[in-house]
């Protein structure tokens, strides 16, 4: 998946999660207290919605508040679990 493809599908998922939020979904906006709100349950679920949407297994161990901060940090570990799954 490219860089696009992936920002659209982590952007819907994470307006889904993010039902009342008054601020926009950007590669920038943080999902957490300071953003959009999103708790740490709700960002396990984003991330088994992505994992199931691209296919694309991110690895527990992985994942870090760092992985979890934005939809662009998201992004880059989705294309860094993407290379490392296929080759």
């Amino acid at each position: 998946m490219t860089k696009d493809e992936l920002l659209s599908i982590v952007c819907d998922v994470v307006r889904a999660h993010a039902a009342g939020a008054t601020i926009p979904v950007e590669a920038g906006t943080p999902l957490g207290p300071d953003g959009l709100g999103i708790d740490s349950i709700g960002c396990l679920e984003i991330v088994l919605e992505l994992e199931h949407r691209t296919g694309i297994v991110l690895r527990d161990e992985n994942l870090s508040a760092e992985t979890l901060a934005t939809p662009g940090s998201l992004i880059e570990h989705l294309l860094a679990s993407q290379r490392n799954q296929h080759g």
